[in-house]
């Protein structure tokens, strides 16, 4: 990569780890603190208590030093607002999660999930369970992580797609050019790639709060990431190293591409950190950035002059 002051004063120094933590000084971080820290509440519902029991065992894995309460299918919930998440076994569809969601008077996205396995011990319904109360609740995802490890995979995936999905919104509402030169500078859009750095730093912060990190110390969290996951905090290199998966003519990379892919390269990149406790290799970061690339094809979002591909159907 060229020296930083090549692409432009301003956002080209952020290629210098010190420059970047000094950007980065500006992200607060005291609401994900307070999310993440507050342990999350979970009901389970089944046609009896016997049934609730073994599924939320199987929900919350045998690591989780406390189970979540549970209900027979028709026992009357008290207080149904004040859990993060309902989970709801209704094997012979009597539309119970369907009336507990009328019930239900929180705002924003129900808290009422279906369980749809054939059973309690449904692996792949776990995983599923999991999965939607992630992408649903992402406020609460990583304390769903931080505190049930067996939640920990799908509150990753989740923040990562939340992330790559709002940086990629922002880069094409923005005013940022609608497509980059892949060696031209970057001053010109500074002020934009600052907000989507941003937004990137607190992705990370929250896949630290999934890894039990202690976010009090998050200078030091981001001291120690920041040569981890720096490819997907400078653009040029996100630019110069998408271009090899991107089928985009011309040598441009539309700016949702790039905006998309420096997410989840710095999403991957974290959360290999976290989990494995070193580095990832070279590889690994081409990996990821195929990963990103890939997922670029499915993103319900139009590019720009119509030079994008249309998102297959799934």
């Amino acid at each position: 990569m060229q020296p930083a002051q090549s692409a432009g004063r301003g956002f080209g120094a952020i290629g210098t780890v010190r420059n970047t933590i000094s950007v980065l000084r500006e992200v607060s971080i005291a609401d994900l603190r307070e999310e993440a820290e507050r342990e999350p509440t979970l009901l389970v519902i089944a046609p009896d208590e016997e049934v609730a029991r073994e599924l939320a065992a199987g929900l919350v894995g045998p690591d989780a030093h406390r189970q979540p309460k549970v209900a027979s299918l028709f026992a009357r919930v008290e207080l149904l607002d004040n859990y993060d998440a309902v989970v709801v076994y209704d094997p012979d569809k009597v539309g119970r999660a369907e009336e507990l969601r009328r019930a239900a008077k929180a705002d924003g996205p129900s808290r009422v999930f279906s369980f749809r396995g054939i059973d309690p011990r449904d692996m792949t319904a776990l995983e599923s369970t999991r999965s939607e109360i992630a992408r649903r609740l992402p406020v609460r995802a990583p304390a769903f992580g931080r505190f049930l490890p067996a939640f920990r995979a799908a509150t990753v995936r989740a923040v990562i797609d939340e992330s790559a999905r709002a940086n990629a919104e922002f880069a094409l509402i923005s005013n940022i050019p609608a497509v980059i030169p892949l060696v031209g500078s970057f001053a010109a859009a500074g002020a934009d790639f600052l907000v989507l750095t941003k937004n990137q730093v607190m992705l990370v912060l929250k896949i630290a709060a999934i890894y039990r990190q202690d976010l009090g110390s998050y200078p030091k969290i981001l001291r120690e990431l920041v040569p981890v996951v720096g490819a997907g905090f400078v653009w040029r290199t996100v630019a110069r190293e998408a271009a090899s998966f991107l089928p985009f003519a011309a040598g441009t990379i539309p700016k949702v591409a790039i905006a998309y892919t420096g997410t989840v390269v710095a999403g991957r990149a974290a959360e290999f950190y976290f989990r494995v406790g070193q580095r990832p290799s070279s590889i690994d970061v081409k990996g990821f950035y195929r990963d990103g690339a890939e997922a670029v094809g499915r993103l319900p979002l139009p590019m720009r002059g119509g030079q994008g591909r249309t998102p297959p159907k799934e």
